[in-house]
């Protein structure tokens, strides 16, 4: 890759950018990637690193090196040396720097993010202690791997909604501010990548969360870009003094949306893209920073919960993150405070609790408005709902992207509670590779796969469904429209009413009910409600039956009152679509055991019809529970101990009556 691309870079950013793209001004001393301030860090955090920068000392730099942390080893030493000008930190430093320009290339877009920083942190916390020589060294190797992020993710694109554009420019940012005034090509780059990052990313980032801090990336990426986020803002302070932090109070809101995904166990939501569902040091980043910076005593209550409830050392960069965004003596607030029943509106994810307490029944509901692909999948008005473990699951695995389970199964709307709509004809055609005929809900592929800024979002293009929320006393209500998130060749109509009763006579936990009318443009089109578990459901005439660990799923199918329910799944049939089993592309195997599924039931009306009616009442309980609730089918409707439920009039009508115990 030559220089020519930097120059093209140049140019594109003269011809677009205003003058007051560049109305900050950079440090010309270093270090500009970490404020000077730290030199006055407790030293109690200092002598953490200081005990893991020992432990490692004398070890082969090119093993650690391929171990791919040559991001974590070299900003730890080169910091240390920072604050200490301690020669043995130094030395290390350079013999890692060494020993990673001798590595063998890479076409890993991750790791040359990371090589890069490695580079950037080295440059700038050894300034004074590197010859000329060795300045420019790295002074190239820093402006190569620019030019290999551009040749990779073109860091002139305007793609503000995902993909690795986010942490590719925050690392070409980062490069270009150790080098700032070693090179004038590079301040130009520098000053795009800031007005993408300051202007693009966090104006689509800010409209998604600025209300409830609800974030489109789901749990596992969400992590990654919040993070980010975070990082970039401290360091744009740390090279201009200027504070992006204020103008982006949606991250203080942020911290909620780590708190509702979080159930009784401490293991988030299924929904999107996830390889695991533990939160990692990077949520204690997240809520440490956010509580220091935003004054979130919610935030704080939770980093300090996360670093009680630690299991084994912490990790470098945490310490490190850590000695950086600790701020003292900040307040905390018990999160069980805070309501249980939480509207994320922008990104359509609601999430119900029964409390905060351990072992209560928590669900989720999902029918997110807007169109999103990447990380996101086909699953409008679907749901899920825990109890002491997973009962209603979000199923498949996240073993890599792209693969055929991936595109076949995972991201696809047979993978989750919600219904199939099935045209024989009908073709799925993302990327131009024709996938399975699933049923499902459709993607979007013009202008392009997702919204790439804010207009995007807020365009009839990408927009798929809409919701009405209720919250009240003894229960709450979503009714998810999601009849655009399907092929109009198809369907004229989906809205679903997921109905949480927090209060039931003669019951101790909430009951859901899930009211559906859906109407097919033809009525051979068959529709197919879906409920997906780990273990093999119980079926005795309308009752499923649901065990998972300790907990337990009874669902009731009050409508189609015609119903034939058909299980499928087992050994050979865990992830089967149309006789094809995608079998997850991993080998965690017992990952896959614990959180993938292994069944699904489909409930069909057996007569064809273009409309159709699916009303079901899920109950989760305990086990071992032998009782259950009065639930009885009653004209039009159901009825749920003291509460009668109706679907009249194309709406769902529901009050609470005297209980005779019938």
């Amino acid at each position: 890759m030559k220089k020519i691309s930097l120059f093209i870079l140049v140019v594109f950013f003269l011809l677009s950018c205003q003058k007051d793209c560049l109305s900050y001004e950079i440090k010309k001393d270093h270090p500009r990637l970490v404020s000077a301030e730290l030199l006055l860090v407790e030293q109690k955090g200092i002598n953490q690193l200081k005990k893991e920068a020992q432990y490692y000392l004398n070890a082969d730099e090119q093993e650690m090196i391929i171990k791919n942390k040559e991001r974590t080893y070299i900003r730890l030493y080169s910091y240390l040396y920072f604050i200490d000008k301690d020669e043995k930190y130094f030395k290390k430093a350079r013999k890692l720097v060494n020993s990673l320009m001798n590595a063998p290339a890479t076409e890993d877009d991750q790791q040359i993010r990371t090589r890069l920083q490695a580079y950037a942190y080295y440059y700038d916390l050894c300034f004074d202690k590197l010859s000329n020589l060795e300045k420019e060294e790295i002074k190239k190797q820093i402006i190569w791997h620019i030019n290999w992020l551009d040749q990779r993710n073109d860091l002139r694109n305007e793609n503000f909604g995902g993909g690795h554009q986010h942490y590719a420019q925050i690392s070409a940012l980062i490069g270009a501010l150790a080098i700032y005034y070693d090179d004038p090509e590079i301040q130009e780059i520098a000053g795009y990548l800031q007005k993408n990052l300051s202007q693009g990313f966090q104006s689509f980032f800010r409209y998604l969360a600025e209300e409830d801090g609800g974030f489109h990336m789901w749990w596992e990426y969400s992590r990654y870009y919040i993070f980010g986020e975070l990082e970039f803002n401290e360091i744009w302070k740390a090279a201009t003094r200027e504070d992006l932090f204020k103008n982006n109070s949606w991250l203080d809101k942020v911290s909620d949306f780590f708190v509702y995904g979080l159930r009784d166990d401490f293991t988030y939501w299924g929904t999107g893209d996830n390889h695991s569902r533990y939160p990692t040091w990077m949520e204690n980043g997240i809520f440490q920073k956010i509580a220091a910076q935003y004054n979130n005593l919610y935030a704080q209550y939770m980093f300090e919960k996360l670093e009680n409830d630690r299991k084994g050392w912490p990790e470098i960069d945490e310490l490190f993150f850590k000695l950086l965004w600790e701020k003292k003596n900040i307040p905390s607030k018990s999160i069980k405070e805070l309501p249980k029943v939480k509207e994320f509106k922008r990104i359509g994810t609601y999430i119900f609790r029964e409390g905060w307490k351990k072992n209560n029944v928590s669900a989720l509901f999902k029918n997110t408005p807007i169109y999103f692909f990447n990380h996101s999948h086909r699953d409008a008005n679907s749901f899920e709902i825990w109890y002491k473990n997973d009962l209603a699951i979000d199923s498949g695995y996240y073993g890599r992207y792209g693969s055929d389970h991936w595109w076949n199964y995972y991201i696809r709307t047979i993978a989750h509670n919600t219904v199939l709509i099935n045209d024989p004809s009908e073709k799925f055609l993302p990327r131009g590779v024709l996938l399975s005929n699933d049923g499902g809900q459709k993607f979007i592929t013009e202008p392009h796969n997702q919204p790439y800024n804010v207009e995007d979002l807020k365009s009839e293009v990408f927009n798929v469904g809409s919701n009405e929320f209720i919250d009240k006393e003894d229960y709450s209500l979503v009714i998810g429209d999601a009849t655009k998130a399907y092929s109009a060749k198809k369907c004229e109509l989906f809205k679903r009413y997921f109905l949480w009763l927090k209060k039931v006579d003669n019951w101790e936990h909430p009951i859901i009910v899930v009211f559906d009318k859906v109407i097919s443009t033809k009525p051979e089109f068959e529709k197919t409600w879906l409920l997906h578990s780990n273990n093999k459901p119980k079926v005795e005439n309308n009752l499923v039956t649901i065990i998972n660990g300790d907990g337990k799923l009874w669902n009731y199918v009050i409508e189609p009152q015609d119903y034939k329910i058909d299980l499928v799944g087992g050994k050979g049939h865990e992830f089967e679509v149309n006789g094809v089993n995608f079998v997850p592309d991993t080998t965690k195997i017992k990952d896959v055991e614990k959180w993938a599924g292994a069944w699904r039931v489909e409930i069909k009306q057996k007569k064809l019809a273009k409309e159709s009616i699916f009303l079901n009442v899920l109950v989760p309980t305990e086990k071992n529970k032998k009782k259950q609730p009065n639930v009885k089918r009653i004209n039009n409707g159901v009825r749920v101990e003291n509460w009668e439920i109706t679907f009249k009039d194309n709406d769902l009508q529901f009050e609470q009556v005297t209980n005779k115990n019938e």
